[in-house]
């Protein structure tokens, strides 16, 4: 259980891509203009800028769409070193004042400030220096909340954007979140506030009114958590480490070893799944897929393929990660046991939810749809008919 008090900084430069591109490029800040990643197959919207968005142009919407509002829009790559330098940048700065620190990059970072006050003072002073010291040094606008928990301060940060400060006091966290939009809520995506929107719930504080009776028959066992964010409780601790060194991983052990590859497949498939839906939850997805297999006679072989983009879908990871275990599988031998690694992570690129159908909308719905019946239900209740075979 963390201490108590508002000691929890979340730092969140907002459309970093685009915020690092007019560091960069000062001309561009009167420009409208958007950052999409070359080469996906989310011909999506990463990242408008400041003037595009005035127009009309968001994250996740299809990069057609945009051109369509906005004629003279220009699009720009993803500036992968850019963005790397300013976020190890924004973190160097954020570390000196707390060794304490979660980097989830794309300009999102959290400090516990707890036990630092002799030496820096109140944490909300902290808060105003490490704003103070991004914009001067790096010429980037930073949104900062100070709060008791990291899911209050990521909201405070989400009510200031583009820029500004904002301290939640302990003890005011659920009077702070009851007149905000739900769609600040960590958890309400698209689908979820269009549900909401149905019952007539637009404010956190109508959700955290819910009894648990209304909450299991409108959303399901995940509402109850749900719930309990809109009403400010949160005790998740940071997740300290940089997320490309972090690991979604799953290992599963045979009764028996075995030699089929139907075996193989199936037991891919069944961690493929389970592994994306945990990376998924984490709002996280992965440019790098580890398989590890382990004989019989205590030999180890291993196989990983990277992307330049991002694997999110469960038939994505599940394709790609069988396609490792068929790399990895050298030796007819039987296995004891396959790892599943999904490494290189980083935030989740924006989806459709919004915007007209297209066939990357379908695979965004559908995956969307069977990620709320494994909240609601268990991992298991849905599953390819491949890993039945593994049951």
């Amino acid at each position: 259980m963390r201490p108590s008090g508002a000691s929890i900084i979340h730092i969140n430069v907002t459309d970093f891509a685009a915020a690092v591109a007019v560091a960069k490029n000062p001309s561009l800040a009167d420009t409208p203009f958007v950052v999409a990643m070359e080469g996906s197959a989310r011909t999506v919207v990463l990242t408008p800028s400041r003037r595009a968005w005035e127009e009309g142009v968001r994250a996740g919407m299809p990069l057609r769409l945009a051109k369509q509002r906005i004629p003279s829009l220009q699009v720009l790559p993803w500036d992968r070193q850019s963005t790397a330098k300013a976020d190890a940048a924004i973190t160097t700065i954020a570390q000196a004042y707390s060794p304490s620190i979660q980097c989830d990059r794309g300009g999102h970072i959290y400090l516990d400030m707890q036990g630092t006050t002799r030496l820096f003072g109140p944490v909300v002073d902290s808060a105003v220096h490490i704003r103070g010291e991004i914009k001067e040094k790096l010429n980037l606008d930073a949104s900062v909340a100070v709060a008791s928990n990291k899911l209050v301060a990521k909201v405070g940060t989400r009510t200031t954007r583009p820029a500004g400060l904002i301290q939640v006091r302990e003890g005011d966290e659920a009077s702070f979140l009851a007149w905000q939009d739900v769609s600040l809520l960590s958890g309400v995506g698209v689908a979820t506030a269009r549900l909401l929107s149905v019952a007539g719930i637009t404010t956190i504080g109508q959700i955290a009114a819910l009894k648990d009776d209304q909450v299991l028959a409108f959303l399901g066992k995940r509402g109850l958590a749900l719930r309990d964010a809109a009403r400010g409780l949160d005790s998740s601790p940071l997740q300290t480490g940089l997320p490309e060194k972090r690991l979604v991983q799953r290992k599963i052990r045979f009764a028996a070893p075995i030699l089929e590859m139907d075996a193989l497949h199936a037991a891919v498939v069944a961690a493929g799944e389970d592994a994306a839906l945990a990376m998924r939850s984490a709002g996280l997805g992965c440019a790098k897929i580890q398989i590890a297999l382990l004989y019989s006679d205590g030999r180890r072989s291993e196989a990983s393929l990277r992307t330049k983009g991002q694997w999110v879908y469960d038939h994505e990871i599940t394709l790609v990660a069988w396609k490792v275990a068929q790399l990895a599988a050298s030796r007819r031998v039987h296995v004891l046991s396959c790892s599943l690694s999904l490494a290189e992570l980083s935030p989740l690129a924006p989806t459709l939810d919004l915007f007209l159908p297209d066939a990357q909308h379908r695979s965004d719905s559908l995956q969307q749809a069977v990620d709320r019946m494994r909240h609601k239900f268990g991992p298991g209740i849905l599953t390819h008919a491949t890993a039945i075979a593994h049951a």
